[in-house]
């Protein structure tokens, strides 16, 4: 986990080690100690899993901004100059992110399952060792490779030059290219974003340079690649940041719950922070369950992304009906926003999300049912406005599970729930109409059901 600070200047301050799971408490208490007041906004830089909770002793207020929104801080040509769209590529240790930000907001996102933990493993391999010392090793003779032609920096005169070393790395890197060539040409014909690079093993040119040999046009990578999210999440422009979520004694700890970020909320009026902190985590994604709107979280308020067309991101592809567009949506917890496009601002629209099961429903093709009636006798025993539960329904030409949230607000307006049961995740969509738009709305909601399917 890395804690940035914008005092006087946005730069790093802290690199903190996270055990698997603990990333809240470490985040509280590494605050404490670098802090020697609360700060005035807490910008939290997530990836596709929950952000941590954060105290409530620790901010004002709180933004979340993804990552590669908040990289796009650190490009080299500044943020003034940064292209309205951009392929962010976040090599880590654990896996690279191919995110497509248009205008400030995510609109296709891929993960690749290569990272420096897997490069560290075939130069492992390469050199002969075994063993957490050794694999130190092999990221050391990895990381040098941009500095040496020959690696290992004359203690072991056995180890291999440079060149052997990046024969071994290039073929798990070129999955990385397959990915970014793959969401460029997403992009349409005759558009090719430029790609910027950011994560730790962005420090070795090799990536760069196998996109380069790829033919992939306008390749950078950003200053000091591993902190370059959390660094320009404190230089982003306020039109890209989050809307500040209140936190403090009476509002609790904001974390990642359904409750809390059903779809975004109208965003208010922004300002740039006098100082704020940064800071990076990844936690597990939550259960299945049965999903209520909040209404106070409804209005979506984006400017519109894509019209029609598909849209493959966080682990899923969908049909986007004709005259609708994608508009946002939240990659803590998987979910697409769609909008009419000519109202995104309005009550009408639908939501798309993923949520894990933990098994295989096509092994055991009753017990999500079961599962999700027994969440729903419940919810609607606490009173929840919930309605018309059907674990064996039809609609868009395919099972569902289907149940109806009955109308809440000034407009009172209802929403379609439809759950698909794809292998080991459940597909969930919303679909909110007022009485005046539920002809629209479920014409393009059978659209996103029947086409709605995994892609990972």
């Amino acid at each position: 986990m890395r804690v940035a600070v914008d005092d006087p200047r946005p730069r790093l301050l802290a690199e903190l080690p996270v055990a698997e799971g603990d990333a809240s408490g470490v985040l509280a208490a590494g605050l404490a100690a670098l802090l020697d007041r609360p700060a005035e906004e807490l910008i939290v830089v997530h990836g596709d899993g929950p952000p941590p909770a954060v105290p409530p002793a620790a901010a004002a207020a709180v933004r979340l901004v993804p990552a590669a929104v908040a990289a796009l801080g650190c490009h080299p040509a500044g943020t003034a100059a940064v292209p309205a769209d951009v392929v962010v590529v976040d090599a880590g240790r654990s896996g690279t992110d191919v995110v497509r930000v248009s205008g400030g907001r995510v609109v296709t996102a891929c993960r690749v399952p290569v990272g420096g933990t897997t490069l560290d493993d075939v130069t492992a391999e390469l050199l002969g060792v075994r063993g957490t010392v050794d694999l130190t090793r092999a990221r050391a003779v990895r990381e040098e490779l941009s500095l040496l032609p020959l690696v290992g920096g004359g203690e072991h005169p056995a180890d291999p030059g440079a060149d052997a070393v990046r024969c071994v790395l290039a073929p798990p890197l070129g999955a990385v290219v397959v990915a970014v060539r793959t969401v460029l040409d997403g992009a349409g014909p005759g558009r090719s974003p430029p790609v910027l690079l950011i994560g730790g093993v962005a420090r070795t040119p090799l990536l760069a340079e196998l996109l380069d040999a790829a033919g992939v046009p306008d390749v950078r990578v950003a200053e000091r690649p591993d902190a370059a999210a959390v660094v320009g999440a404190l230089r982003l422009p306020a039109r890209l940041l989050g809307p500040p979520l209140a936190v403090g004694p009476t509002a609790g700890p904001v974390t990642g719950s359904p409750a809390a970020y059903w779809l975004p909320p109208v965003a208010p009026a922004r300002r740039r922070p006098l100082r704020a902190l940064a800071t990076g985590a990844a936690a597990a994604a939550a259960l299945a369950g049965l999903y209520v709107m909040d209404p106070a979280l409804l209005a979506a308020g984006p400017v519109p992304l894509t019209a029609a067309g598909d849209l493959v991101q966080y682990g899923y592809a969908v049909r986007i009906p004709v005259g609708w567009a994608h508009t946002g949506g939240l990659p803590e917890r998987r979910r697409s926003l769609l909008t009419p496009a000519g109202a995104p601002d309005g009550s009408d629209l639908i939501s798309v999300e993923r949520t894990p099961l933990g098994y295989d429903a096509a092994a055991e093709p009753q017990r999500a049912r079961v599962e999700l009636r027994a969440e729903f006798d419940r919810a609607v025993a606490g009173g929840a406005p919930l309605a018309g539960f059907d674990g064996d329904a039809r609609f868009a030409g395919r099972t569902v599970v289907t149940y109806r949230e009955t109308g809440r607000g000034t407009d009172r307006a209802e929403v379609d729930w439809y759950l698909v049961l794809d292998g080991e995740a459940q597909l969930s969509v919303g679909c909110r109409h007022t009485a005046a738009g539920a002809t629209r709305v479920a014409a393009a909601c059978a659209t996103v059901v029947d086409s709605l399917h995994r892609t990972a």
